[in-house]
This record gives C-alpha cells, structure tokens and sequence, in this order.
C-alpha cells in the first residue's frame, strides 16, 4: 500500500501548538496552579496571547479555571488520555503472549485492532518470520470494510448486520453485494470468526475473532480483533479453518482478562499500511 511513516522535524513545528504543549508542561511541573501573567511571563509570549491559548485548552477540558483565584490547573481531560494511554499499553501486553503463540503456530504474521470510529487501529503485532510476509505496523488505521476485521467489528457492532449499503471494493474477489455481505456478518455473528480470501489485498488471506470486554452478552459490541494475516500462497483456505479454532480461543482468553479494566482507545498516530514485504539478508 502506498503512504509512509510521518516524520516530524523541529523546523517544521508549529508555533502555536507549541505553545500549547508548553503551557500544559508548564501547569504539569508540579507547582499546581498558576496565574495568567505567571504562564505568560514562563513561555515568553504576550498575555493576550497566552489568554487566547489557555482559553482553548478549557474550553477542551484540557486545563481549568479556578473561579476564585483566576489561577489555572490542569484539567480531566488530560487525565482521561492518560488513563487511555495506560490502557492501551495494557491491552497491548495482555495480548502479546497470544499473538507470539498465534505467530508461532501458523508462521504468519498476527495483530491485535481496535475499534476506531467507523474503521479500526492496530494496536500490536508480531510479523512472521518469513521474509516474504505481510507487515502490519501498530497505529495504521484500516478503512471500515477492509477484510476480516470489518466483518468482526460489524458482525459484533451497534446494528451492524442491519447495514444496506454497498461494501467497498478492494480486490475483484471483494464482496460487493449489501445482501451477501449481510449473510456474511449473520455467519461471522453465529460463528465467532471471520475470513478475508484476498478480499482486502490481493494475495493476502487472513482470519479474524473478536475480543470483548469479559464474556460477550447478546448484544455485546467487540472492542477488537485478533487476526492471523499471512500471504496466500503460504496460508490457504483449509489452513485458515485449522488456525480459526486457537484464534478463537486465544481471543475468548484476551477478552476474559480485560473484564476488569476500562476500555481502551486507539492510538491516532498514522503509520504505514499493511502490505507484502520481500526482505533479502543483508
């Protein structure tokens, strides 16, 4: 797929959000709270200016006002993304050890998405060890039909089987017909396991399981996925079936170990997509 990694440099920064940032490192420094002229006077800008930066930062939640003292503090915002950030740094160790198992039975490539508004995230991999091999790097987003996992997310989603419109085309072998891909979701639904025959990529065959929040109820939506993805003509149709019964189990296992915690959410970093890989030793 086309699209690289976002390489940031200094020199292209913008003004603005670093002061930003700089404001909120400057409330974070351990001091508590601090007036507008002391935030002014730390980051050398005007205080009209600071004024207009902090007031954007409440009015995200970001920072907080003290109506009695007209001093600022940081505010829950900032406390919700880091409670999501240490979840996800959770999650993501709770299903290491499935997706090296996972790796190590079927020799392909294995990752853990997370539901990401319409789409979905990759939260975590572990790439086969095969130099021909599918790479799936943590924080590449996945567009909301794409493959097993959209039927995963959807089969197991808010009226998700209920849905009429045309699915997207990636390959030929895509399934373009709303009524089809409907009766796919029903068997995904009843059999707790999806199947992408090169629907996605071209010469790319992968299966895919929901994970849940504990023990999934009737009408439980899955917060993930975990998927084997392997290169077609390595991983066949009668080999996805084999591997469907340890996915599934490996994904029923993840999701009775994260009954307790709270729901994680994606990382919006961007990275670079899932694709084949030939790699000669160096």
């Amino acid at each position: 797929m086309a699209g690289g990694p976002v390489i940031w440099r200094r020199s292209g920064a913008v003004p603005a959000v670093e002061r930003a940032a700089g404001m909120l490192l400057a409330l974070g420094n351990g001091r508590g709270e601090a007036s507008l002229s002391d935030l002014a006077r730390r980051l050398r800008i005007h205080k009209s200016t600071a004024h207009g930066i902090l007031a954007t930062l409440a009015r995200h939640r970001f920072v907080a006002r003290n109506p009695d003292t007209r001093r600022y503090r940081l505010g829950p915002a900032l406390a919700a993304l880091g409670r999501a950030a240490v979840d996800r740094q959770d999650l993501g160790a709770l299903a290491r050890p499935h997706l090296v198992r996972l790796r190590r039975l079927s020799g392909e490539t294995t990752t853990l998405h997370l539901r990401d508004g319409a789409g979905n995230v990759i939260l975590a991999s572990e790439e086969s060890p095969h130099q021909l091999k599918v790479v799936a790097p943590p924080g590449y987003r996945l567009p909301p039909d794409a493959g097993a996992v959209a039927k995963v997310l959807r089969a197991f989603g808010p009226g998700a089987v209920a849905r009429s419109s045309e699915p997207a085309a990636y390959t030929p072998r895509s399934i373009r017909d709303p009524a089809r891909y409907r009766q796919e979701l029903l068997r995904v639904r009843r059999d707790g396991v999806a199947f992408d025959d090169m629907e996605y990529l071209s010469g790319v065959r992968a299966v895919s399981a929901p994970v849940f929040r504990g023990t999934p109820g009737r009408d439980s939506e899955a917060i993930g996925a975990l998927s084997i993805v392997g290169v077609a003509a390595r991983l066949s149709p009668a080999a996805l079936r084999r591997l469907a019964g340890p996915l599934r189990d490996a994904a029923q296992a993840l999701s009775a170990a994260l009954a307790t915690d709270a729901t994680p959410h994606p990382p919006q970093r961007l990275g670079q997509g899932p694709r084949r890989e030939g790699r000669t030793r160096g």
